[in-house]
């Protein structure tokens, strides 16, 4: 079992492997995705969401120093990453912005582990984490429901944070 200041479970090494892939899988799906969208609002709205992922995996990094603990990801993510952001470009809006949402509950009931595991020293970030997932699913969710002037609402809200 891992220890990081309270934080005691059996697959948090597991979980902090998953958040690292997690941040990078999604940074680079995004800026691949950008490179390759079909409009400019479609690339724009891809490089704010790989922002978010910038951010969050340079706060995660942040966390794991503070911490004196590592991650790391399993060798094909990378690659792995770059088809699957030109993928999502190419493929119908609707049909990328419902498998981003789902993309996101694998990520989403890790995050949420993580959480319950939470103490005074890593609830502030743990609880980051999981809201920068909740956004990039809001994001999905607001997009498949026509909402498009207002969809990055939630993400801009946590890039200000």
């Amino acid at each position: 079992m891992m220890e990081i200041k309270g934080m005691n479970y059996p697959k948090f090494q597991h979980d902090l492997n998953i958040a690292l892939e997690s941040e990078i899988l999604g940074e680079l799906i995004f800026l691949n995705a950008a490179q390759h969208a079909r409009s400019i609002e479609q690339q724009q709205k891809w490089k704010t969401l790989a922002q978010l992922e910038t951010q969050t995996l340079q706060r995660l990094e942040d966390f794991l120093v503070q911490q004196g603990h590592t991650a790391s990801i399993r060798p094909h993510i990378k690659l792995q990453a770059k088809a699957s952001g030109i993928a999502m470009a190419k493929l119908p809006w609707k049909v990328a912005m419902h498998l981003l949402k789902q993309g996101t509950k694998p990520f989403m009931e890790t995050f949420e582990r993580m959480n319950q595991h939470a103490d005074a020293t890593t609830q502030e970030f743990l609880r980051y984490l999981l809201a920068h997932e909740q956004a990039l699913a809001e994001f999905a969710t607001q997009e498949l429901k026509g909402n498009s002037t207002s969809s990055l609402v939630a993400v801009e809200k946590l890039l200000k944070s």
